[in-house]
């Protein structure tokens, strides 16, 4: 089925969103799958993605709850309408490719990691759906981490443990619900299947329907990250 992205990027496949919350392992899952080829996934974007689905989510509103019938400009609604919000929301999703992501036109697979899901609480499925449909293929990778293990790393050390526990137990039933319901568009890993051998991952890769190349994926584990 032909997608409004194939005109830009004709080789695209689909699109990879690494979901989780910080210090999961993301970045170095996030430069793993790069290992696959043509794939380009860029690091995060302080969820820019919500405020996308909330300006078109905010139009729908509008368009469905004044825009029913014509309302003159003595209306305070006058144009709801004249709107569009299905096109409205796809023109955002493709100037968020086109400016925020800018993937190679010859480009296999593209996306992005992120992990401030957290703050969307009960709105989290409504956000990925809204991308499911606006991108190709669109594919949601749920990055998990042992909750003790995220406690002891970065930032979160400076937090209280209980809230981090919360947050990241309360976040895994989410990712954990999403992929039960939607199993062809998500799937869930773990930090510590593939931190040490990326073997663990050979679920996601036969997935997404691409080889593992253990050459790369070593070099990848053998290179010190920035963080």
């Amino acid at each position: 089925m032909s997608h409004r992205f194939d005109t830009a990027y004709p080789n695209l496949k689909g699109c990879i969103f690494i979901v989780t919350y910080g210090r999961s392992g993301s970045t170095l899952l996030q430069n793993l799958l790069m290992t696959i080829e043509g794939a380009t996934i860029r690091g995060e974007n302080h969820n820019a993605m919500e405020c996308i689905w909330a300006a078109a989510r905010r139009v729908r509103m509008t368009r469905y709850s004044w825009g029913e019938e014509p309302r003159g400009p003595e209306h305070p609604w006058h144009g709801a309408d004249q709107m569009r919000p299905v096109k409205f929301g796809a023109a955002l999703v493709d100037a968020f490719v086109e400016n925020v992501l800018v993937p190679p036109n010859d480009a296999r697979w593209f996306g992005f990691k992120e992990i401030r899901y957290n703050a969307l609480g009960d709105d989290f499925p409504m956000v990925l759906d809204f991308m499911h449909h606006h991108f190709k293929n669109a594919r949601f990778i749920f990055n998990t981490r042992n909750a003790d293990d995220v406690t002891r790393s970065g930032w979160w050390k400076d937090w209280d443990r209980d809230d981090v526990v919360r947050l990241v137990e309360g976040m895994d039933a989410r990712f954990a619900d999403y992929a039960a319901q939607y199993p062809d568009r998500a799937i869930l890993v773990n930090y510590a299947d593939f931190c040490d051998d990326p073997a663990g991952l050979e679920a996601v890769f036969d997935w997404l329907g691409e080889p593992i190349d253990p050459l790369k994926t070593a070099a990848v584990l053998a290179r010190r990250l920035e963080h």
